[in-house]
């Protein structure tokens, strides 16, 4: 009895060690002798593409390079707005109409500044000529040519600054030329490109801050699913592996595949985009997809198996495979699955028996320490 009992706690350690003395154990597992009815083999099928084979699940967003944002540029009042979600708009459309303070002093500095530019020009022409009449020194008119080109510049500034407000620029050819209705406090907002109204983010009367949002419109183009994977789904899939896309006719292709883990799930995320546009997908979707090989070639073959014919030793992962002198220990790399289903990919073929009860036994004759007589 005590030499079972040893036995028994000798076979419990050895599973629940990571590996002996460091070594990988040999692959072959006599078996002559020893207790059939303790070990029961199935055999292996390929899984079925599109119901066993690798399922992710994805959101679809829309690439920051396809979005583009109508914001203040200066602090003020929201006077009226043009536009609402879900409405298409083209380059260069009213989105709203504010009333900004400060775009009036703007507009004041600036005319201040381009009047005190045209009186140095005009100073520096006449120092130009009595310059050439020798009635004043070449100092006093190196002097005047330094205020004009300081007073010039700060206009120009000035002028820029209106520029970057969103004052078009034959509203300021017409102040330039004298009007003095050409300025106003009142800045209309435009659309900077055609697209799709996505949000509507400012609202009649409301007091915003330079830089905040007013609308956001989605420019026409492919949109994007991010998806997460498991560290070992992450294993099959590749840069560039194809997709079937729930309730889309086209693949989706893998087109970025993050290199690291996100901390919280210690899943890997992925990038797909459709290969052809296709009106099947909408902003912040739920998709489901599955995995359908490399692209031009079938990938590796997946096999389904209960996941209590897996086992791990030194760090990988293994099934034994019924052979003629016992059972093989063949290393096969998990994919996908949860409950009593997994999904692996290996050195197996159809039909090859694994061991799906039985496995700590056999297990511990692998690693030396003897089956159950």
């Amino acid at each position: 009895m005590f030499p079972l009992l040893t036995r028994f706690f000798v076979l419990a350690a050895a599973l629940a060690a990571p590996a002996v003395h460091g070594a990988e154990p040999a692959r072959l597992i006599p078996w002559e002798g020893r207790s059939p009815e303790l070990v029961r083999t199935q055999p292996v099928q390929p899984a079925q593409a599109g119901t066993e084979r690798l399922l992710l699940q994805g959101t679809v967003v829309l690439p920051a390079q396809q979005s583009d944002l109508v914001s203040m540029p200066l602090p003020g009042v929201v006077q009226t707005v043009s536009v609402a979600p879900m409405q298409t708009v083209r380059a260069g459309q009213p989105v709203a109409r504010i009333m900004s303070p400060e775009l009036a002093q703007l507009q004041r500095e600036w005319l201040t500044s381009h009047t005190q530019a045209q009186l140095a020009w005009s100073k520096l022409q006449r120092d130009e000529q009595l310059l050439a009449d020798g009635i004043v020194s070449e100092h006093r008119r190196n002097e005047s040519r330094a205020a004009y080109e300081m007073a010039a510049l700060a206009a120009r500034e000035q002028r820029q600054a209106l520029r970057l407000a969103g004052v078009p620029e034959d509203t300021l050819r017409r102040a330039e030329a004298g009007s003095s209705e050409a300025l106003s406090p009142y800045l209309t907002l435009l659309a900077p490109v055609g697209g799709t109204v996505l949000e509507q983010l400012a609202a009649p009367g409301q007091r915003l801050e330079a830089g905040a949002p007013v609308a956001r419109i989605a420019r026409g183009g492919r949109l994007v699913i991010e998806l997460q994977a498991s560290s070992q789904q992450a294993q099959l899939l590749r840069v560039g592996d194809t997709l079937a896309v729930d309730g889309c006719k086209t693949p989706a292709r893998i087109t970025a595949l993050s290199p690291q883990l996100a901390s919280a799930t210690q899943g890997v995320q992925l990038r797909a985009e459709l290969l052809q546009r296709e009106d099947c997908l909408r902003i912040n979707q739920f998709v489901q997809l599955r995995w359908l090989g490399r692209s031009g070639e079938k990938g590796p073959a997946l096999f389904a198996v209960p996941a209590a014919a897996v086992v791990q030793q030194g760090g990988r992962h293994y099934v034994f495979v019924r052979h003629p002198q016992g059972f093989m220990a063949t290393p096969v790399e998990p994919a996908a699955g949860s409950g009593p289903t997994l999904l692996i990919s290996g050195a197996l073929k159809p039909g090859d028996e694994v061991v799906v009860q039985g496995v700590a036994t056999v297990k511990g004759a692998w690693l030396g320490l003897g089956g159950a007589e």
